[in-house]
């Protein structure tokens, strides 16, 4: 068993990459999704990986003691493993999804995310009409953020996004959301996942354009930033941070002062993956 420290709470992964609790951390669902199941958001699939496991979520984790105040919150805090290596070249993924609009219509709900074990890159990709016309989707901004163990990012408003194993082994990270947000599957797996994957061509990582898409713009690269005044530090874990300060988290559910703030903690870099030969 190997501690996960970074979560800063009772949690284990064993030699199969499982997770263990320990009492008295609670959780309130498990789900498992294969590779045969993630065939719709690929570029290509291997049929005799069909049973090979994808990604693992743990869903509500808490302890008691803090029940109350996540529900009076209406926030969920879970935990999601990405398996190491590839599905056909594209590294393992989660199946990506854009949120739901806030009450005022003006943005989407943003969301935590940590990374407790490895490395993840999280492709963000704002599409304004997502919700109505996917064969017609405009995406006007395309950004691969890296984030590495220890580090948060917030999922700005606007933009979906999945979550992508890019190191050499699991991936741990747990997420911090605002549950009366609506999550938006189709039209990801409409175009066959986000506007672009990242793939291993000879030994190395680099980033393939999605072209089912009609339009793909340039592609950024970003690391991220600390922000305090939004509960986003990289020296104590986020559940950690959640309960010291909950009001910092106050944007999960009233983001329209914050987006600009939100999409400041972006440190945009130069290419941090070369393109694809496909694409090059």
């Amino acid at each position: 068993m190997k501690q996960l420290h970074h979560s800063g709470l009772p949690l284990y992964l064993d030699d199969d990459d499982v997770m263990a609790l320990k009492p008295p951390l609670n959780y309130l669902g498990f789900g498992r999704k294969s590779a045969g199941q993630m065939a719709v958001v690929l570029p290509e699939f291997t049929e005799g990986l069909r049973d090979e496991p994808a990604y693992d979520v743990y869903r509500g984790l808490s302890f008691a003691e803090d029940q109350e105040r996540l529900a009076a919150d209406q926030y969920q805090y879970d935990i999601t493993i990405i398996m190491p290596g590839t599905i056909g070249k594209e590294r393992k993924k989660t199946s990506g999804h854009y949120h739901g609009y806030n009450d005022t219509r003006r943005n989407t709900h943003p969301e935590v995310y940590e990374v407790i074990k490895g490395t993840a890159a999280y492709i963000l990709q704002k599409s304004p009409d997502f919700a109505v016309a996917p064969k017609d989707l405009l995406v006007d901004d395309l950004i691969v953020a890296v984030v590495k163990e220890g580090q948060s990012i917030i999922v700005p408003p606007n933009y979906g996004h999945c979550s992508i194993n890019i190191g050499d082994g699991p991936l741990v990270f747990s997420n911090l959301a605002y549950k009366p947000c609506a999550v938006h599957y189709d039209t990801v797996q409409f175009y066959h996942g986000m506007a672009c994957y990242i793939v291993e061509e000879n030994g190395q990582l680099c980033v393939r354009k999605n072209h089912y898409y009609p339009h793909i713009p340039h592609i950024k690269f970003a690391t991220v930033k600390e922000n305090p005044h939004l509960g986003i530090t990289f020296d104590t874990p986020l559940y950690q941070r959640y309960r010291a300060a909950p009001e910092r988290f106050h944007f999960l559910g009233h983001v329209d002062n914050y987006v600009r703030e939100i999409m400041g903690m972006l440190e945009y870099q130069d290419d941090l993956f070369p393109l694809s030969q496909e694409d090059a």
